[in-house]
């Protein structure tokens, strides 16, 4: 520094000039945004591309959930029902959902998804379970009832909420960021192990469950009959391949093997007979599991999180028509207020953490919200307005756009940077521009943009909408997959606004059996705008005109 103080600045600019063009996501002069048909047509064939026939997603392995692929493939279905192409997207997207469901990345025994898995088909997850995951598949599993009509999704949906209410959810209302996949095997362990706490031998599947069934031909205990089902083997199921450190050697990650027809015919058993003893042996299996260390909890609670938790919530009570989830959503809403939303500056804060005697406690330097933060929970408040009728949701929600807009919008090369310009501490103000396991912000951003301009008729909100799809349209001409939820959004755009009126107070249950209609039809990219006065509910749903 003291010898070449100049050449090391000089070098510093460069990297930084680099950075920069490397970086830089923006629309150039009077871009326009990119062709619907085109973005569409080409994310559903990357897709179609990457899809596994036998098992469902769209890798190999490892393999994520991605609930933005799921979501994007049932909005290409509702604009293409009556192509071959439209009723591809949704088989594509209801076995994938029913495989994870089947697989070792559903917990059978305590509920809700792990992380991802390391195999092909599902079955040896990492056994992290993450906020996020859970509140964007109880949503995908709630449409994909929506959608067939069949219970098996809702009861998925139910599961995931239950583990969530359960398990990740503090008494202020909030909900936990993650528990985590490792865990002491015995009290008496020294040290931890990956799926610990979720493993099983076969000897003790049959010291659990040794009755014997009644009943049927052959001479069988309630664990033959579990085991069976489960795909337990007597020295593990668990690939070594896929178990490098020997933690799972002789250990059973429950399967689902067969269906329960097959089964309930292999052994001589009526159906609802059989669905009762797996249940059964279920619970008991989760009585024991309960006296096992449990994995840490991570009891931090993060705002753009719980926003896609309450979405999961919110969206799962609108559609199942179970007015408790619809609750749970805005208990959490109220703790957002509550605890991570500063009254004076208008600001959402990022964080806070469950504190002594079921408090909650800020960092020591209270860290303000990001744009996911943002984002996430403005689409909550949307869903949740939508779910409950309740206007003083979407006023909170055109409140914080606003404030949005403020903070992280591009005036030059448009759509939003991830942090605030105040932050001294950052070199580089980015903006994200993949869907992963999350959303990215941006994607959400223009489906909240349209939606928010059909409450209010702030028309500046649908020119900013396409002033992002502008900014990121050379991504979405050429790799649209990479931003599935944004690609989905380029149909809403194009759309024109479909309306549904429905007379009546909103507090009569009449008028909530006539609400509840409006959602069991899957409506892409809704944008309802409900209007209460003078006993009316006036709904607006992006859609295509009739």
């Amino acid at each position: 520094w003291k010898r070449n103080k100049s050449v090391l600045l000089e070098n510093s600019h460069k990297i930084m000039s680099a950075l920069l063009a490397r970086t830089d996501v923006g629309a150039r002069g009077e871009e326009v945004p990119p062709s619907s048909q085109e973005v569409m047509s080409r994310c559903f064939q990357q897709l179609l591309d990457s899809y596994d026939e036998e098992y469902g997603g769209f890798s190999e392995s490892p393999k994520f959930p991605t609930p933005v692929n799921l979501n994007f493939l049932f909005s290409y279905w509702a604009l293409h029902r009556s192509t071959s192409e439209g009723a591809r997207a949704l088989q594509m997207a209801l076995h994938t959902l029913k495989m994870m469901a089947y697989g070792g990345i559903h917990d059978h025994i305590a509920q809700g998804f792990h992380r991802y898995s390391t195999d092909q088909r599902w079955h040896v997850p990492h056994f992290e379970k993450m906020l996020y995951d859970q509140g964007q598949l109880a949503a995908a599993y709630a449409k994909a009832f929506q959608i067939s009509g069949e219970e098996f999704f809702a009861d998925v949906a139910a599961d995931i909420l239950l583990y969530v209410s359960r398990d990740m959810s503090d008494k202020s209302g909030g909900f936990y960021s993650a528990e985590d996949a490792d865990s002491y095997p015995t009290v008496q362990s020294k040290e931890k192990q990956e799926g610990a706490f979720c493993v099983w031998t076969a000897e003790e599947i049959r010291r659990l469950l040794p009755d014997p069934v009644e009943g049927i031909p052959e001479r069988k205990t309630t664990a033959d009959i579990f085991m069976h089902h489960y795909g337990v083997k007597e020295d593990g199921n668990v690939n070594p391949m896929k178990d490098p450190h020997n933690e799972l050697k002789g250990k059973n990650v429950l399967i689902v093997q067969y269906s329960l027809e097959l089964t309930a015919a292999r052994f001589g058993l009526e159906l609802e007979q059989l669905k009762a003893l797996l249940a059964q042996s279920r619970e008991k299996l989760c009585m024991a599991r309960r006296q096992r260390p449990q994995p840490h909890l991570d009891s931090k609670m993060l705002a753009s999180w719980n926003g896609l938790m309450i979405s999961g919530f919110a969206q799962s009570g609108a559609i199942l028509g179970k007015k408790e989830y619809v609750d749970r959503a805005a208990s959490a809403a109220n703790f957002l207020q509550s605890h991570m939303f500063n009254a004076s500056s208008g600001k959402l804060l990022r964080s806070c953490y469950q504190g002594k005697d079921n408090s909650v406690e800020q960092s020591s330097v209270p860290i303000h919200g990001f744009l996911e933060d943002y984002v996430f929970v403005i689409q909550a408040l949307f869903d949740l307005y939508e779910a409950s009728v309740d206007p003083m949701w979407l006023e909170w929600a055109v409140q914080l756009q606003h404030k949005q807009d403020e903070l992280f919008w591009d005036p030059e090369g448009f759509a939003y940077f991830s942090t605030e310009a105040a932050d001294p501490s950052l070199f580089l103000r980015l903006k994200d521009d993949q869907d992963g396991a999350e959303p990215s912000p941006n994607s959400v951003a223009v489906t909240n943009l349209l939606r928010a301009a059909s409450y209010t008729g702030h028309k500046e909100w649908v020119k900013k909408a396409g002033q992002i799809l502008a900014a990121f349209s050379e991504r979405l001409l050429k790799i649209p997959v990479v931003l599935p939820e944004m690609a989905r959004a380029t149909a809403a755009s194009h759309l024109t606004l479909k309306q549904v009126v429905i007379c009546g107070d909103p507090s009569r249950e009449d008028t909530r059996e006539l609400l509840h209609c409006v959602y069991t039809t899957y409506t892409p990219n809704r944008g309802e705008k409900c209007k209460i006065s003078f006993g009316e509910v006036l709904l607006n749903s992006n859609g295509n005109s009739r």
